[in-house]
This record gives structure tokens, sequence and C-alpha cells, in this order.
């Protein structure tokens, strides 16, 4: 009986050596170049909570986020757009309508010397969206959260995107 404890223990580490090894990691997690590991956060068009989603998101990536320039620190600017809603289908019987709501996050990188770390890139997400236009209330909270969805969309691809950097 014994043997059966440490039996399971060294399949469960053998387990865990052949996952690591085939490079997997969780959904979400990112781990940026050494290059990356100081970061200058420029943001634009960004309120503080969405400028503080976008800090902890880098955080997990393993940058340090300062507030002031500094030697080593590479500058991330980050400009969210919001582009116009469209609205995709309307139905006159039911008052329920689709609209597609999109975002958009252009970014630069510069070395701590000015230099383009590559070229500026665009990112964008979109979502379709059935709102009922009879219930105001659930309409505009459903459109909080996908927006907030989106956004958290692309500061994950942006996170993929510094990954290769």
């Amino acid at each position: 009986m014994p043997a059966q404890p440490k039996t399971r223990r060294l399949i469960v580490i053998l387990l865990g050596l052949a996952l690591s090894g085939c490079g997997f990691r969780l959904a979400g997690t990112a781990n940026l170049p050494p290059a990356l590991s100081r970061i200058h956060l420029v943001t634009i068009d960004f309120n503080q909570q969405q400028r503080d989603a976008l800090s902890r998101r880098l955080q997990q990536a393993g940058a340090e986020v300062v507030a002031q320039p500094a030697g080593d620190a590479v500058e991330l600017r980050v400009i969210l757009r919001i582009l116009p809603d469209r609205r995709v289908v309307t139905s006159a019987s039911d008052g329920k309508a689709v609209q597609r709501l999109a975002r958009g996050l252009d970014y630069s990188l510069k070395d701590s010397d000015g230099d383009l770390l590559g070229p500026a890139k665009t990112l964008k997400q979109q979502k379709d969206v059935l709102f009922d236009q009879d219930n105001l209330l659930s309409a505009d909270q459903e459109r909080r959260n996908v927006v907030k969805d989106l956004e958290a969309a692309l500061f994950n691809q942006l996170m993929r995107q510094l990954e290769r950097i």
C-alpha cells in the first residue's frame, strides 16, 4: 500500500514535466522577452480603470511598469479607439436589433534611446450583439459588458504581439 502514493506522486511529477517541456501554459499568461522587463506605459484615450487593467496584464506577463521614463525602460504607447457602432439587423416585430460593437488599439514600442523596436500596429476586436430596444436598462448593461470584454481581448492580443518581439 505505501508504494501507491509514491507512484502517484511520480506520475504527477512526470506529467508536469511533460506539459512544461512541450510548451504548455495556462491561457491568459504571457512571458515577455527580457528586453521588455521594464515598460514605461503611455496611454491615450484610456480611463483610469482601463489603464489599470492594462498595467495589471503587463505585470502578469512579467514586466515592471514604471511611472516615469527610465534609462532601461522601453516606452509602450497605446491608443484606445472607439470605432463607430453599426446596426447590422433590426426586427420591427419584436424591437430587437443586432449591433456590431468594435474597438481598436494602436500601439508602438520604442527602446530607451527612442528607436522603434518594430512598426506601429493596430489591433481590432468586434462583436455582434443582440439588443432588446424595449428594455434599455438591460441593453446598456449588456453594452458595458461587451465593451469590457472587447477591451480585455485587445489587451490579451497586445500581450501576444509583445511576446513576439
